[in-house]
């Protein structure tokens, strides 16, 4: 299905789809709900990660963040983060081989990718080891591996056709993933007025973004598609993030 038409569906059903989306998060059971965001930059996955966040706590959900993983990562000594790394290199070794492997036979092979990898794959760990130890009913993460192995192969080749359908393998386990889809000229305002310079996107000029966007943005929408999750929502950010935080607490409340 091209992401033309996909668009088009997702414009008629725009709202079923989105209550479905809210109503599967209803009622979390004793393991967390992992849930994995995918979407354009300017697309508001932080945005919307914050508000999901925000509203569950107040519901008295135990909610684990991406940044929270992140700051765990930072606070650690510099022997127990060795060490963390160590074990998560050995535990994905043999991931990493083929993964390195695919890079290579498409002729994209860098250091960077690997390292990318391995960084998101050490949040794994800590991720997993926090929820063996403390009550968490939902992880929410807003820059995951789907979003990680598309950063990390964007601009390398002509054509993604072949490798979209091959780095599925390299995907970390979630419970669910939901896309944020918006039109690539409105994400371009966005990235244009927020303030990180952070992103590759940020510090291109407004047509040339607007172009990369284009040119990539069906690559990601697939790369979601090939996600062997079984549970998968387009989330139309034309509803702002409180929006759908507000439809979300709705739902939680059924």
């Amino acid at each position: 299905m091209k992401h033309e038409n996909v668009w088009q569906i997702m414009e008629v059903q725009q709202e079923t789809r989105q209550e479905a989306a809210f109503m599967a998060l209803a009622h979390p059971t004793q393991k967390a709900t992992v849930i994995e965001f995918v979407g354009p930059p300017g697309a508001g996955k932080t945005s919307n990660c914050y508000c999901y966040t925000a509203v569950l706590r107040q519901q008295g959900y135990q909610v684990l963040t991406l940044k929270e993983i992140k700051d765990h990562v930072k606070k650690i000594s510099q022997t127990q983060r060795t060490l963390l790394i160590l074990k998560t290199v050995f535990k994905h070794l043999p991931t990493l081989v083929v993964y390195a492997f695919t890079l290579a036979l498409n002729k994209i092979f860098s250091l960077n990718s690997i390292l990318r990898y391995v960084r998101i794959a050490v949040f794994d760990t800590v991720l997993h080891q926090h929820i063996k130890t403390k009550k968490v009913d939902f992880v929410l993460l807003e820059q995951w591996m789907i979003q990680e192995l598309w950063s990390a192969t964007i601009f390398r080749l002509k054509s993604y056709n072949k490798i979209e359908k091959q780095l599925h393998r390299f995907y970390l386990q979630t419970d669910q993933v939901l896309y944020f889809d918006i039109d690539m000229e409105t994400a371009s305002v966005r990235i244009t007025n927020r303030t990180s310079k952070l992103s590759r996107f940020d510090r291109m000029d407004p047509q040339r973004r607007l172009r990369k966007l284009k040119q990539y943005n069906t690559y990601l929408y697939n790369l979601y598609l090939h996600s062997p999750c079984p549970v998968k929502y387009v989330i139309s950010t034309k509803s702002t993030p409180e929006e759908n935080a507000t439809r979300f607490l709705r739902h939680l409340s059924l």
